[in-house]
């Protein structure tokens, strides 16, 4: 691997063969000696590690590329496996189905050089087709670009519950251990990425779109099992008795709280497998709402909407596989 590495991205794939070389022509465009692209196969039964070969071989920079092969285990573990295999001052996250728009690693890498922050935000644009996106609206997790202390900022990005991982790049040595929760395939994210924002105290927010996210049926959100949702709970009550994520401010973790009881209170309403809360979560929650009820940053719809349904389902059974 090339000296002087800046930033490397980890990219963990499994079955991507229909998406995964439209990421890496969108990469390789904008590569650079400072820049390292892991990409993880996660035990992928398509021609996806053929792509990702074939790419490397016809690359004018195959010494940036790290290829990694797993048997099948999970985006967590190949995420790890990614970040212990980095060799870059800083860590970032791409899934394998999405694009890196223009101007990415340009402009990671000028904040890299010139202010060397613990975490990079970037902006995202949102897509089902490639066509889309020039007139996509772009989104963000701060309204003013530049230099923060993660203290003023952080409970606007609670508030705003978007935790995919690569909305952000983290400086490696404030976060040596950090890691995905492994055998955790759906909101991973949420398990792992507030972490950084409790360990970090300085943040660089780069107010441009720079990534593009590809919104689409296979996507996991769309598809939660009963022992993904076991999961969550288990997550939520670790969190709501400090058990976890112990150093957070009282008004991130209460952010963070509701937002879980408000994805609760989602997959209720799209019950097709019919899961259910456990009676004592249930019971919990509703006691989280009472106490919650004037926390600064939740809207108020969200309340009202919550309050309605967990006080109306006091009787619900649950249904766990």
């Amino acid at each position: 691997m090339q000296s002087q590495v800046l930033l490397s991205l980890v990219v963990p794939f499994y079955n991507a063969a229909d998406y995964l070389d439209q990421l890496l022509m969108s990469v390789e465009t904008q590569l650079t000696a400072q820049v390292q692209l892991v990409l993880v196969c996660d035990g992928a039964t398509d021609s996806s590690l053929a792509v990702a070969q074939r790419h490397i071989a016809r690359s004018v920079w195959p010494e940036c590329y790290m290829l990694l092969s797993q048997l099948n285990s999970g985006v967590s573990v190949a995420r790890n496996l990614g970040i212990a295999h980095s060799t870059g001052r800083y860590v970032g996250f791409v899934d394998a189905d999405d694009l890196l728009l223009p101007g990415y690693i340009t402009q990671v890498l000028r904040v890299i050089s010139g202010h060397q922050p613990d975490l990079i935000e970037i902006g995202f644009k949102r897509f089902n087709d490639i066509s889309q996106l020039p007139t996509v609206k772009p989104r963000y997790l701060q309204h003013k670009a530049g230099y923060h202390q993660v203290k003023h900022v952080a409970p606007a990005v609670f508030q705003s519950n978007r935790w995919f991982p690569w909305l952000r790049v983290y400086r490696k040595a404030m976060a040596p251990d950090f890691r995905f929760e492994p055998g955790v395939a759906y909101c991973e994210d949420v398990m792992a990425i507030p972490k950084l924002y409790q360990q970090a105290a300085t943040l660089y927010h780069l107010r441009q779109p720079l990534y593009g996210y590809r919104d689409h049926a296979a996507s996991a959100s769309y598809n939660v099992t009963p022992g993904q949702l076991q999961q969550l709970q288990q997550f939520y009550t670790s969190l709501r008795q400090a058990q976890c994520y112990t150093a957070l401010p009282t008004q991130c973790r209460n952010l963070l709280l509701l937002n879980l009881v408000y994805l609760f209170y989602s997959l209720q309403l799209n019950n097709t497998l019919q899961i259910s809360l456990t009676p004592s979560l249930q019971q919990d929650v509703r006691a989280l709402l009472l106490q919650q009820c004037f926390t600064a940053g939740f809207s108020a719809r969200k309340k009202w909407q919550l309050a309605r349904y967990f006080f109306r389902h006091r009787a619900q059974p649950a249904v766990v596989a």
